[in-house]
């Protein structure tokens, strides 16, 4: 029931879906810079992979020298070369 109504409240104050939690925030600037609001856990991270944990399921980013910029609780910050995103649901 909470989500119903989180979901119409949502709706009805026109909030972006990624504050309602229906999964993670990126943005890309230029090919070298990424953020990404509301992960849950880092799977991994390596200097050409890193991949996350998110409600929707895990998110694989490819390229290369990742360096981790910053990191907190639901946000990570990544300077690098970007070259493949992509989603994978949780089964």
């Amino acid at each position: 029931m909470f989500k119903k109504l989180q979901k119409h409240a949502g709706e009805v104050l026109e909030f972006p879906s990624d504050i309602l939690g229906n999964g993670p925030k990126i943005t890309i600037i230029g090919r070298t810079e990424m953020i990404i609001e509301y992960f849950l856990e880092v799977v991994l991270f390596s200097d050409q992979e890193i991949i996350l944990k998110t409600a929707s399921g895990k998110l694989s980013i490819k390229g290369k020298g990742f360096v981790l910029a910053l990191l907190l609780q639901t946000e990570i910050h990544v300077k690098g070369e970007i070259t493949q995103l992509s989603f994978e649901e949780e089964v």
